[in-house]
Parts: C-alpha cells; structure tokens; sequence
C-alpha cells in the first residue's frame, strides 16, 4: 500500500537536497511551518480540500491528484534574493519528474504564481516576503 505524505516528503526533499537553493535558504526546507528563529527557508504546505483521488472501477485508488503552496520566505533584514529562490523552486519542480516509492509520476507543474508580503506579528516594522507557487502533483499508484 502506498502511503501519500511520501509525496510530501519528496517534495520537501527534492528542494532540500539543491546545493543551489541551500545557499539562498540556508535556514532549510519545511512542511507547513520553520522553527522558531528561522529567516531564509521554504515551507511545503498541502491545499486543504485540493486533492483528488480517483479509484479504477474495482474501487482501488489509481491516482493521486494534490496541490501545493510552496514558497521561498524571507524576513527582509536578513538579506537574500527572494527572486532567485522562488525561480529556483520552479526550476526544480516545474515539468520535473519527481520519484516517489509506490508512485509512477504523472506531472509536476505551477498553477498560479504567489506573492506576499506579510508584517510580522511581533514587531509590525518587519516585514516578510513569501514568493513562489501553488503546484499541482499527479501521481498514479504503482500496482
């Protein structure tokens, strides 16, 4: 039996395993939230009520159809190059096969380009920016 959050976790993977994107988000890559004290990173988040799994006419799960939010963020007085981070994601997932056990890809592509900026909870003069993507990944199950 194939276990989803494999896709999640190759996800994050693929983005933690780039020498390239390392050095623009030395603090690392994340699911849905960085420790505490992080200022450079990437956080992998599934869209809730985004996904689709569609069953062959035996009822056997087939394929896996989910969306991701995944952005580059940067506290702005930490210095860095969002641009470049956020193009760096895209060029490590857009069209890119992603091997997953259990899986055979299907796609990996960008729906829709994200930009934010956010003021920070604590201290309002500090600002946040998030850019990157929400991403679509199609997976089939591996008989």
């Amino acid at each position: 039996m194939s276990d989803s959050s494999a896709i999640d976790a190759a996800l994050v993977a693929r983005l933690h395993e780039d020498p390239e994107l390392a050095a623009l988000l030395p603090d690392g890559v994340f699911y849905d939230e960085a420790p505490h004290n992080s200022q450079r990173f990437a956080i992998v988040s599934r869209v809730p009520g985004s996904g689709v799994d569609l069953a062959t006419f035996d009822q056997r799960r087939a394929v896996e159809d989910y969306e991701f939010l995944i952005t580059a963020v940067m506290l702005t007085t930490a210095g860095g190059d969002i641009r470049a981070a956020a193009g760096r994601i895209d060029a490590l997932l857009q069209d890119q096969p992603l091997p997953v056990d259990g899986y055979a890809w299907g796609a990996t592509y960008r729906l829709e380009h994200v930009r934010v900026t956010e003021k920070d909870e604590i201290d309002p003069s500090i600002r946040w920016l998030h850019r990157g993507g929400r991403y679509r990944v199609q997976m089939a199950l591996v008989p």
